[in-house]
């Protein structure tokens, strides 16, 4: 007990002395609970770097000197000037709590830290205007997370190396983002967000890389991967200016559950293989998915929304394009070029100006897909016949009404059915007969002696004829069509006859480059342009037609040989005009001419009221009465 006072109170001098002798022991548990701190139990030691001088260590580089492998250096807030080499296996990071920036400034030097050594662990710094990477590595099995870059070039690079992880970094306005260069494998670039730039993510020459769940805005290219094999690029969001992703000359990648929106093309495939394209969402872009040259791959459970084009295959074979979805298309839906032995199923395609267009391309199977408002669903052509050797069967609907594709068969009929679409390519002898076709049109290509007969092809495309030969078509009713009625291109001795083409959006019926063919007994009135328009077309016979109330009524252009007599022209804004041939408007005193309203004559047919044709020619016979010669 410490001695006291008369009255009472405690001796503190005695007690005083106590308490300065227990000092020392206290100030050896305090030193051993630092040394417990900086020097873990496995022997690994930590430092402490301060650029204003507060710490053993000014720079990032003298702390590295100084440490072992499997040692921590903590760098401090401030400014550090410095080209740092993390030759050993470190962790540089920020003491716990600080949360001002740890900024590696470039000012024109070159690289802001190279790991040359394996396992080091970069956090929480910050690297700024280097003219090469902010980090560059060239070592295995890193962990690069939570930094971030500002004006490098790129933020971080990788060559030839594996196993690192780079993980939820920021990068802004740095030239590129994440570089995975020449034989870099196995590495995990995940959560980073990248905002601006030229290229986010470039992988070439290195692969079985893993991309997922990055954010790429506002730079010129998302992710652009060549000559790289087995990647998996998962999850990633990506606004581009002009590639959202773009793959060059690789084989065997997964790429799933990416979002591309605003940007020029969003997804782009160039001499690659083995491709798996799964569950991809592309929004407001100019194209969608395009595939050239590229074999074996498969693209499954996609969405295009928004888009001017939406897939494209050009000399591309043997893909898998099933259960996409694609809707408000401004141009076309798929698009095929000079493509062989593709699969399109179950496909939804909806609200758009084109379908389905295939050029050139042979094998092809489409089955089971589904388009809706849609203008015009299907279209197949090519300068060859195998290219219109496609399988396209009548589980294609368009608004619930399943297409007629026919090829290369003799003798057959189609009647009383309610159809989006007919074509008949290298046939002959088939009869079309009393359908509805409610969509595109009834196509004939190089397809000879059939019968189209009494059909009604309105507010859609018409009946196109390419390259055919002797077909008679009676008795149909072309109303409202987008473009023209009838179109004939280079097709030859072919019947037109009895046909209504009114309110056409063009002309209601038109020949370009036709020979021989007869235009008799068709109503042809009201239509948008021409009643009957000829283009290099020679001796064609047209006569016995009614043609009314047209802005023209009949135009012919560089042709010769035709002749035009016994139609009714009424109420055509110009009657008629004949530019560049040498035709005849009538068949001569006795057989006359044509009845144009309007036009004074005497006699039918007259002989003294010739009408003067647009372009110099006449009729020289011209009837006084509607139907005169009757």
């Amino acid at each position: 007990m410490p001695r006291q006072c008369p009255d009472g109170c405690i001796n503190y001098n005695r007690s005083l002395s106590k308490y300065v002798r227990l000092m020392p022991r206290n100030t050896v548990i305090i030193f051993i609970v630092l040394l417990i701190w900086l020097q873990p139990i496995d022997g690994a030691r930590s430092y402490i770097v301060d650029d204003d001088g507060f710490a053993n260590y000014k720079t990032i580089q003298e702390a590295v000197i100084a440490a072992d492998n499997g040692d921590t250096i903590y760098v401090k807030p401030g400014n550090y000037h410095e080209e740092v080499i993390l030759n050993k296996s470190v962790s540089l990071m920020p003491l716990l709590g600080e949360r001002e920036p740890i900024v590696l400034k470039g000012d024109g030097k070159e690289t802001g830290i190279t790991i040359t050594s394996d396992g080091c662990s970069l956090e929480g710094l910050t690297f700024e205007n280097f003219t090469g990477p902010g980090i560059h590595v060239r070592s295995n099995g890193n962990t690069i997370k939570e930094n971030a870059f500002e004006k490098d070039n790129p933020a971080i690079l990788v060559r030839d190396s594996h196993m690192n992880s780079i993980a939820k970094n920021v990068v802004k306005d740095c030239e590129g983002g994440v570089a995975l260069l020449t034989g870099s494998s196995d590495n995990n670039v995940l959560d980073n967000e990248i905002i601006g730039g030229t290229v986010a993510i470039l992988i070439r020459d290195a692969g079985e890389n893993s991309i997922t769940g990055n954010s790429a805005n506002g730079s010129s290219m998302g992710i652009w991967l060549m000559n790289s094999s087995d990647s998996e690029i998962i999850g990633n969001k990506i606004e581009a200016k002009t590639y959202g992703i773009w793959i060059f000359n690789s084989t065997s990648g997964d790429l799933r559950d990416n979002a591309v929106s605003r940007s020029l093309r969003g997804m782009y495939f160039m001499n690659c293989s083995g491709q798996e394209i799964e569950n991809n969402s592309i929004k407001n872009v100019e194209f969608g998915i395009a595939l050239e040259n590229s074999n074996w791959n498969t693209i499954a459970g996609c969405r295009i929304v928004n888009s001017t084009r939406a897939f494209g295959l050009a000399k591309s074979r043997e893909n898998i394009i099933t259960g996409n979805s694609i809707s408000d298309v401004k141009d076309t839906a798929i698009e095929i070029d000079y493509s062989n032995g593709n699969s399109l199923q179950d496909n939804e395609i909806s609200r758009g100006d084109k379908g389905i267009i295939m050029l050139d391309s042979s094998a092809n199977l489409l089955k089971d897909n589904r388009i809706q408002e849609i203008k015009w669903s299907l279209y197949v052509e090519s300068s060859l016949k195998e290219g219109f050797n496609n399988s396209i069967d009548e589980s294609n609907l368009v608004d619930g009404a399943p297409v007629a594709y026919v090829y290369g068969k003799s003798g057959g009929l189609i009647q009383n059915k309610k159809l989006a679409h007919i074509t008949l390519a290298y046939c002959n002898n088939f009869i079309l007969q009393r359908n509805d076709v409610t969509n595109d049109a009834i196509f004939l290509f190089n397809s000879n002696q059939n019968k189209i007969q009494e059909n009604n092809v309105s507010n859609c495309y018409g009946i196109r004829m390419v390259n055919s030969i002797g077909n008679e078509v009676f008795g149909n009713r072309l109303l409202g069509n987008r473009y023209s009625g009838m179109f004939l291109v280079s097709s030859n001795s072919n019947q037109i006859v009895e046909n209504a083409a009114s309110g056409n959006n063009q002309n209601g019926i038109s020949l370009l480059d036709c020979s021989n063919n007869t235009i008799r007994g068709n109503v042809v009135d009201h239509n948008y342009e021409t009643g009957v328009w000829l283009n290099y077309s020679n001796d064609n016979q047209i006569y016995q037609n009614n043609i009314t109330n047209n802005p023209m009524g009949l135009q012919i252009i560089y042709s010769s040989g035709n002749q035009i007599y016994h139609n009714n022209f009424i109420n055509n804004k110009e009657h008629s005009q004949d530019l560049y041939g040498n035709n005849s408007w009538d068949g001569g005193n006795v057989i006359g001419g044509n009845y144009w309203s309007g036009h004074v004559a005497k006699g039918n047919p007259s002989e003294n009221w010739p009408m003067i044709i647009k372009g110099g020619t006449t009729d020289k016979y011209p009837f006084q009465d509607e139907g005169g010669w009757l």
